[in-house]
C-alpha cells in the first residue's frame, strides 16, 4: 500500500496559529503510522501564496505582497521544523516546481473533464465564497 498525505496549504496573509499546528501534527501522526505499518508514505505540506487575502494583508501592513508571503511562508516552514514534522516536502505555490506541476495537470485534462460556466455573484473575501442575497445578514 502507498499513502500520500497532505495538509491544507494555508494562505500566508498572517502567521501560523495553533490550528495550523494541530493540523500539521495530525497529518504527521498519520504519516508516521503509515510508515510504521510498512507503507510507502509521502507527507507534503506548504503554503498558498496566490490569494486576494494576501494582497489585502500586505496593503494593510504597507509592505509589498512578495515580502509578506516570503516572511509568512518562512514562519510556516519554521513551524514544521519546530514541531518535528517529518514532511517529505514543503512547497510554496509560487515555486517553479509547483507551477510546472500545475501546468502538467492542465495539459493532461481532456475537454470533457472541464465544466465551464460563467457566474456573477456577491463575493465574500473573508470566507472566499460566492453568496446569494438571501445568505447576507
Amino acid at each position: 500500500m502507498q499513502a500520500y498525505i497532505t495538509s491544507s496549504i494555508p494562505y500566508v496573509n498572517a502567521p501560523p496559529h495553533i490550528g495550523h499546528a494541530l493540523e500539521l501534527v495530525q497529518a504527521d501522526a498519520i504519516a508516521r503510522y503509515q510508515r510504521l505499518a510498512g507503507n510507502a508514505t509521502i507527507l507534503q505540506t506548504g503554503t498558498d501564496e496566490n490569494a486576494f487575502k494576501n494582497v489585502l494583508a500586505a496593503q494593510a501592513q504597507g509592505v509589498p505582497v512578495q515580502a509578506l508571503v516570503d516572511r509568512n511562508s518562512q514562519r510556516f516552514h519554521e513551524l514544521t521544523q519546530a514541531l518535528g514534522i517529518a514532511a517529505d516536502t514543503f512547497i510554496r505555490t509560487t515555486e517553479p516546481r509547483h507551477r510546472h506541476g500545475v501546468a502538467a495537470f492542465w495539459r493532461r485534462l481532456r475537454r470533457e473533464d472541464l465544466f465551464k460556466q460563467q457566474y456573477t455573484g456577491l463575493y465574500c473575501t473573508g470566507c472566499e465564497d460566492f453568496l446569494l442575497e438571501r445568505d447576507l445578514v
